[in-house]
């Protein structure tokens, strides 16, 4: 963005009494830091953190709030890039936030977002919502956004989840567990399988276990960098904010476990397995220890964050889904814990030309796999943008 847009975008006002703000300086952006660390509900992927891990691949950040006086209402965290050069796309990861206990601060924010996503004439842009943000779909709606089929990038983003309540007891923690679920624990513990605290030293190990258990179910590698953990642990490692927990027997990894820390939350971001010693049971014990060491240190909730929404559709009705993924839900559903499905994905156009070609009819053939195809042919860089 150049600084005469930049100051214009600044210089605005909102039709309400709020200052629309808008910066692309991390240091500029500590009053949305501030707003982050008092929202409960709040995502680490909108933290200064995780933009500056996302810089490392390309993406820039921008930053949107709304501010009446010393107070901000709410905002986004944009990530930007160019794929071409005529082609800008954007990227909203569990954003807009807002104060939930502002009335009026949802259509208000989601406006602001908006406005800014215009001024920089975003060729496409793909919002993940909140987990709350359901309850502000009409404000969503408002956006002219549209719901993102799985062809359109970005895929594998998490529509459903499991969430593990880690204020309750130990013991009302195995009480919600599955009998087999039980059984596994205590047989990985009795086999000599043990769980430790990782650090950045371990990334690579790690980084293996992941690939290795992409391979076997036939996906590309996720993440696909090499040095993508260790730049998570260099840049979230010292806050505390990222953990590593590895399952090993006699000193050799078996299986692993990324999870991101933040407002007392716990998310399963990536996990892997070698796919050796199954009867040692040894991710059930990776799991369980990851939750206990949540529990132990102040966390309230351990999020799974993947759960296919087919199955928890399924699972919700009272059916078992039957098909190649089923056991990997099983395995996690054996924990007990809440199912839940989460706000539908988002996609839209905020260039002039975008917008009028999605309102002439382009988003019915854009959402057919015909027209994602074309999308992915004319510019081959938005999907692999996204990893």
């Amino acid at each position: 963005m150049s600084p005469q847009l930049l100051k214009q975008i600044v210089g605005q006002r909102s039709a309400v009494p709020a200052n629309r703000v808008v910066c692309q300086d991390h240091q500029e952006a500590a009053p949305w830091e501030r707003f982050l660390a008092l929202q409960k509900h709040a995502h680490i992927e909108q933290t200064n953190a995780w933009s500056r891990l996302k810089q490392i691949y390309g993406w820039q950040p921008i930053w949107v709030w709304l501010q009446q006086g010393s107070k901000v209402l709410g905002g986004a965290m944009i990530l930007t890039r160019r794929v071409s050069r005529i082609a800008r796309i954007g990227y909203i990861e569990r954003g807009p936030v807002w104060d939930l206990n502002e009335d009026g601060a949802a259509e208000l924010v989601t406006r602001a977002v908006a406005e800014t996503l215009a001024a920089l004439k975003i060729n496409y842009v793909a919002v993940v919502p909140p987990y709350y943000g359901a309850i502000a779909r009409g404000s969503l709606d408002s956006m002219r956004l549209r719901h993102k089929p799985e062809l359109l990038p970005p895929t594998g983003v998490g529509e459903a989840t499991l969430l593990i309540d880690l204020r309750q007891s130990i013991d009302e923690m195995l009480a919600d567990m599955s009998m087999t679920k039980r059984q596994n624990l205590r047989r990985a513990v009795r086999k000599g399988v043990q769980v430790r605290l990782g650090d950045g030293s371990d990334a690579e190990t790690i980084r293996t276990l992941i690939w290795a258990t992409c391979r076997r179910r036939g996906l590309s590698p996720a993440p696909g960098q090499l040095d993508y953990l260790p730049n998570l642990w260099r840049l979230l490692g010292p806050s505390g904010q990222v953990k590593f927990f590895l399952a090993e027997l006699d000193g050799v990894p078996l299986a692993a476990a990324v999870v991101l820390v933040f407002q007392g939350k716990m998310q399963l971001w990536r996990v892997g397995w070698n796919g050796t010693h199954e009867k040692h049971n040894p991710n059930d014990l990776l799991h369980w220890e990851a939750m206990k060491w949540g529990k132990e240190h102040g966390c309230e909730l351990f999020d799974f964050m993947h759960i296919r929404p087919d199955h928890a559709r399924a699972l919700l009705q009272g059916e078992r889904p039957h098909d190649s993924y089923s056991g990997v839900t099983e395995f996690k559903i054996s924990y007990g814990g809440q199912l839940r499905l989460l706000p539908d994905l988002l996609y839209g156009s905020f260039h002039p030309t975008g917008e009028l070609a999605l309102g002439l009819g382009g988003a019915k053939l854009l959402e057919t796999r015909l027209g994602s195809r074309c999308l992915l042919a004319i510019g081959r860089k938005i999907r692999s943008a996204y990893f």
